[in-house]
């Protein structure tokens, strides 16, 4: 791995839950860089994924698919460190039940999960980043049920515009309307309430 990546990548590990510089000495060799350009896909759906990636620099969205062809946007990555994997397929062996696509040119650092999970069993300090990452999932996950359960389509394009105030001009609105779970038409409506269009 470049000292470049790990430059970036080890101090946003470490906020999540402290690892010793030697630590992140020792398990650097584990990780592969992996570049991407517009449009490729990190995986897609019904793939087999052992690796977890986490981003250096770039934009992707994941998203899922129905038989009719239509495309449903579960999630945006966009900010270094952020983890891009399908929890089931590296932990139960399934195929991923989702695509990840990258929106722009993407850098990422791969670990295999089972190289992930061995660096656990030898060191307390993995351990409990592992523990720390996975909560930070399942949090991700409560929140995006209750704002869908408990925001309006506008409330929840103002969070949107909030938590990815950085991407937010540059996602094309389908993409966002997806995510939102609306049409294109309902957003177009909502920005010209807003007075954003």
């Amino acid at each position: 791995m470049s000292d470049q990546y790990s430059i970036i990548l080890y101090p946003i590990l470490n906020a999540i839950s402290p690892i010793s510089q030697e630590l992140w000495n020792h398990a650097k060799g584990h990780f592969k860089v992996r570049h991407l350009k517009q449009g490729e896909h990190l995986f897609r759906v019904e793939d087999a994924v052992e690796d977890f990636y986490f981003l250096i620099d770039g934009l992707a969205r994941y998203y899922y698919l129905k038989e009719n062809g239509k495309e449903f946007n579960k999630s945006f990555a966009e900010k270094p460190g952020h983890l891009l994997s399908s929890i089931s397929a590296v932990s139960k062996g399934e195929t991923s039940p989702f695509s990840v696509e990258v929106l722009s040119d993407f850098t990422a650092l791969a670990i295999s999960y089972k190289d992930f999970l061995d660096l656990g069993s030898k060191h307390e300090a993995w351990h409990r980043l592992h523990l720390r990452m996975f909560e930070n999932l399942i949090i991700k996950k409560e929140r995006r049920e209750a704002d869908f359960l408990l925001l309006s389509a506008t409330q929840r394009y103002e969070k949107f515009l909030k938590e990815y105030a950085m991407i937010s001009n540059v996602v094309p609105n389908y993409h966002i309307a997806s995510y939102l779970g609306i049409t294109e038409v309902a957003l177009s409506r909502i920005r010209k309430k807003m007075k954003l269009t």
